[in-house]
């Protein structure tokens, strides 16, 4: 599987070029980042813009932030590009947005959605000199075939909440950390589909399959996260856990044994690898170093560490 990672940001523009310049620069650059639509500038502010995208397949995770008053897609991007994908894309700005697609004008509330048809034009335009969205574009078919009356979706704020903003979370949440994508590769481009599909009103078989594998693996996957975040805490437990991912107890534990271990075994794995690798540094005493990572009893840590490594903390220290 080939992940493809793109970044523009008028941060890589040259310096010494005046507004007009980095505008036309950008706009250049932007043809051979992405075709898919155009920007107006805000005029009142100096430009400023960062787009970020990652492949994987036909799927695609995006975001965008930047001092734009509009973003249009064009007759002739339609026909240029070629895509007939759906754009799932949620307003993060802290505005309204007003959208006008297959002829009908709507607003988009701060966490909003909307449903895009990327082979039919579109524009939007916010209330304020800055423009904020992250976006997942979706396969055609594959949307088409789960969700019954989908194009009657398009074209309208969806409300927030429920399996579309989970879709848009996991997504906010991989390109944060790309090393969750090369682990789970094709995969991924599954999950979002899943809860697209369940969020857009999937029904049936369709529906049961897409709760299983979709909502299970981001859940599973904001679980671990939370955990790599937080191991280090020295109360950390299951319940805190299973808080911060706003689940039950019962059903984090239920995930973490599905994905192999349970929740103390890898607290415990994710602790001693952290004080393994201070101690390779050699720098800071090995008790300030367990209790750093989380131990509060020193005689634990050390038998935990001479069973998981087959040498003591002393002996390990500057290897």
């Amino acid at each position: 599987m080939n992940v493809i990672r793109k970044m523009l940001s008028t941060e890589m523009l040259p310096p010494g070029l005046d507004e007009r310049q980095r505008i036309r620069l950008f706009a250049d650059l932007l043809g051979h980042f992405s075709d898919s639509a155009d920007f107006d500038p805000a005029v009142d502010v100096r430009f400023r813009a960062t787009m970020s995208s990652t492949y994987i397949g036909s799927t695609i995770l995006g975001s965008c932030d930047g001092t734009f008053t509009g973003v249009r897609r064009e007759r002739r991007h339609v026909l240029e590009g070629k895509d007939d994908r759906y754009c799932l894309t949620r307003n993060t700005s802290a505005l309204e947005a007003q959208v006008v697609h297959r002829g009908r004008e709507f607003s988009v509330r701060p966490g909003a959605l909307t449903l895009f048809r990327l082979d039919e034009p579109f524009q939007s335009a916010d209330r304020s000199s800055r423009t904020q969205f992250s976006c997942v574009y979706l396969p055609a078919e594959a949307l088409r075939a789960a969700v019954a009356g989908l194009d009657d979706m398009v074209g309208h704020e969806l409300a927030s909440g429920g399996a579309l903003s989970l879709a848009m979370d996991y997504s906010d949440m991989l390109q944060k950390h790309p090393a969750a994508i090369d682990e789970a590769g094709m995969a991924i481009a599954t999950h979002l589909l899943d809860l697209a599909s369940i969020g857009l009103g999937a029904h049936g078989d369709l529906a049961l399959k897409a709760r299983r594998g979709g909502l299970r693996a981001v859940s599973l996957k904001a679980v671990l996260t939370i955990l790599e975040k937080s191991f280090a805490e020295p109360d950390f437990s299951a319940q805190k856990l299973a808080a911060a991912a706003g689940l039950s107890e019962r059903y984090v534990n239920e995930l973490l044994y599905e994905a192999g271990a349970s929740f103390t075994v890898r607290l415990n794995e994710l602790r001693l690898r952290k004080a393994a690798e201070l101690l390779a540094s050699g720098e800071g005493r090995i008790s300030d170093i367990a209790f750093d990572c989380g131990f509060n009893d020193l005689s634990y840590f050390n038998r935990c560490f001479r069973r998981r490594f087959g040498l003591t903390p002393t002996a390990a220290r500057g290897r």
